[in-house]
């Protein structure tokens, strides 16, 4: 990427915010996570630039703050968060050895942005890394607001990780996918359904679009509805906000 073209990226975040807002959306979360193009910049396995935006973590963490802080500016920093995935092994991303003094800067640049909070991802559950206790309490020192924490969380675990102060909030993901009614089903005690992930992400009606109240899936039969009885399920748990979330794919070399 020329620098016109990091110019032209980071406008990009701005209008996208900018439009999620006027769609009607309460906040929106940067994807910075993944091995999407904010993280490009933070890994090295990506990032082999020698200018301002690559070698040292100063540089590398130059390109996320930039994004960060125009968005705030555009939309206000309590509408702004970010997702980042420290030891993230998605779409080729490495961890190094300086990527815990990464984060950290990254953290403490993040700060001064008044940003509604910080998501840290853990791809452990997934065969990545763990990210340490101790790097998360930095994190969240460094940044001194609002820690979302996410990856392979159940009810039990999210709870004592919130009676610990480990983070403010948790955040789920894939148990949404095989139920829309999670948070009523958390609350009651019941019997999570798996999500049938070769139907998540697809156009078919019984995917993700148009998620039904009740799958049935068998080892070895064809995916079938079972029609939803009485009303569908609200969408408990979000305290009536929305967030967008933006993210682009390119090289950052």
């Amino acid at each position: 990427m020329t620098a016109t073209d990091i110019e032209k990226a980071i406008g990009e975040y701005v209008s996208s915010a900018a439009l999620a807002i006027e769609a009607g959306f309460d906040g929106v979360e940067v994807h910075g996570a993944n091995g999407y193009l904010v993280d490009k910049f933070l890994n090295t396995a990506s990032n082999a630039r020698t200018d301002q935006w690559g070698g040292t973590v100063t540089n590398r963490t130059r390109f996320a703050l930039e994004v960060m802080r125009r968005v705030a500016e555009k939309i206000g920093g309590p509408r702004t968060g970010i997702r980042l995935s420290p030891y993230g092994v998605f779409n080729g991303m490495k961890p190094d050895d300086k990527t815990d003094e990464l984060y950290i800067e990254l953290a403490r640049g993040l700060s001064t942005l008044d940003l509604a909070y910080v998501h840290i991802v853990d791809h452990s559950s997934m065969g990545a890394p763990p990210v340490s206790a101790k790097l998360r309490q930095e994190i969240h020192g460094a940044f001194g607001g609002k820690l979302i924490l996410s990856g392979g969380y159940d009810h039990a675990r999210a709870e004592a990780d919130l009676e610990a102060k480990k983070g403010d909030l948790v955040a789920f993901g894939r148990p949404f996918l095989g139920n829309p009614n999670l948070v009523s089903k958390m609350e009651r005690g019941r019997e999570l359904r798996q999500p049938y992930m070769a139907l998540a992400y697809t156009p078919r009606r019984e995917g993700l679009h148009g998620l039904p109240d009740r799958l049935t899936v068998g080892l070895n039969e064809t995916p079938k509805m079972i029609e939803p009885v009485g009303p569908r399920p609200s969408r408990a748990g979000c305290d009536g906000l929305r967030f967008y979330r933006v993210r682009f794919y390119r090289e950052a070399s």
